[in-house]
């Protein structure tokens, strides 16, 4: 064999074998794990009310950051004044009247930036009316499972005591363009469909409802 084909091999062996661990790494999440670098994305403001509300969010490919910015809309819609923040910011949330907290899910769990965050901040959260959303295309490949999803964030509440006033479950994206080489092989090996499953219907719905409930 000569030197290139057994470089193209051992590569190939690599690639192949990243592939695997990633989709051992899912277990039972179904098409719910991704681990590229969360992307940066700014701070946004809207609104000019007087409750003051901080939406935070992790985000693995920038669906997430889509769905934490319609919320904000909503709660900004509703008379209040809102930050919709990256977790990898640590944003303070003492300051606010009520707080929304959510992420994708990344090897059946939250993105570690946003978990973490509400771990560090969650004395202060039990002080505040706070809701949590998660984003997941198991959502929309699978509408029997939301029990499992619907776990990721209970495991969120029994480790920090956070109570939220409400959880939000929303259907997330597969779009390769936003993943690595990897993730896209890895995505293709569990033959996730494609597309933006983001139902804005469902996410305006819920934002109103607990909208309500936040800012009573």
């Amino acid at each position: 064999m000569r030197e290139n084909d057994r470089t193209l091999s051992r590569r190939t062996f690599i690639i192949a074998g990243g592939a695997l661990v990633g989709v051992a790494a899912l277990g039972g999440a179904g098409y719910a794990a991704v681990w590229a670098p969360e992307p940066e994305q700014p701070t946004t403001k809207m609104g000019v009310g007087m409750s003051k509300v901080l939406v935070v969010y992790g985000t693995g490919t920038g669906c997430t950051a889509g769905v934490a910015e319609r919320i904000g809309k909503a709660m900004a819609a509703k008379g209040a004044s809102v930050e919709v923040v990256p977790a990898k910011s640590a944003p303070d949330p003492s300051g606010y009247d009520a707080v929304l907290v959510g992420s994708g899910i990344r090897a059946g769990n939250w993105h570690a930036p946003v978990k973490e965050w509400v771990v560090k901040n969650a004395e202060s959260l039990k002080d505040k009316p706070v809701a949590f959303f998660t984003a997941c295309l198991t959502m929309a490949t699978d509408p029997t499972k939301t029990d499992e999803v619907r776990a990721y964030t209970d495991a969120i509440v029994a480790e920090t005591g956070v109570k939220p006033v409400d959880v939000g479950l929303f259907a997330g994206w597969n779009e390769p363009k936003e993943f690595s080489f990897i993730e896209r092989t890895i995505m293709k090996m569990m033959k996730a469909p494609e597309g933006d499953f983001r139902d804005w219907a469902a996410i305006d719905a819920w934002s109103e409802k607990v909208a309500g409930e936040l800012l009573a």
